[in-house]
């Protein structure tokens, strides 16, 4: 049903939630499954055609790269041991819109993803990924619940 999934991870406690998701829906078919982590702009180092090329030399920025290359890295792990197809997939930018635009570039079938629970004022300041990716999708947007902070 689903041959193009766009997994969005970020290390959050709904993580685990969004993997497990994932493995259900590429179970027995041949599925791609995108394992796909978004580097903040300011943070991504120089391999990203979008990149500062003084980003290099920034500690944050090396830890952020390399976070979400570890993080991509074992939930491919745990995709593969499972025997789902899976990809490494660092994007850069800012998560409601990268989202978006890869889901398009890889003709996503679907985006998997989970919500973080958020105070009124959090959605005030920052907005809601999940509710941005959802309004502009080019795809149906799957949304984990479980685990989300209440």
């Amino acid at each position: 049903m689903f041959d193009t999934i766009l997994l969005a991870i970020d290390g959050s406690k709904q993580t685990e939630y969004v993997v497990e998701l994932a493995c259900t829906l590429a179970a027995g078919t041949a599925s791609t499954v995108y394992v796909t982590c978004c580097v903040d702009e300011a943070y991504a180092l120089n391999n990203q055609p979008t990149a500062d090329p003084q980003a290099a030399d920034y500690a944050p920025a090396q830890y952020e790269e390399g976070s979400a290359q570890a993080l991509v890295h074992l939930t491919l792990e745990q995709l593969q041991a499972r025997s789902v197809k899976a990809v490494s997939n660092i994007i850069v930018g800012t998560p409601e819109v990268a989202l978006v635009e890869e889901a398009r570039n890889k003709n996503a079938s679907v985006i998997l993803m989970g919500r973080r629970h958020q105070s009124l004022f959090g959605r005030l300041l920052t907005g809601s990924v999940s509710a941005e990716v959802i309004a502009h999708a080019p795809c149906p947007v799957l949304v984990e619940v479980r685990g989300s902070e209440a």
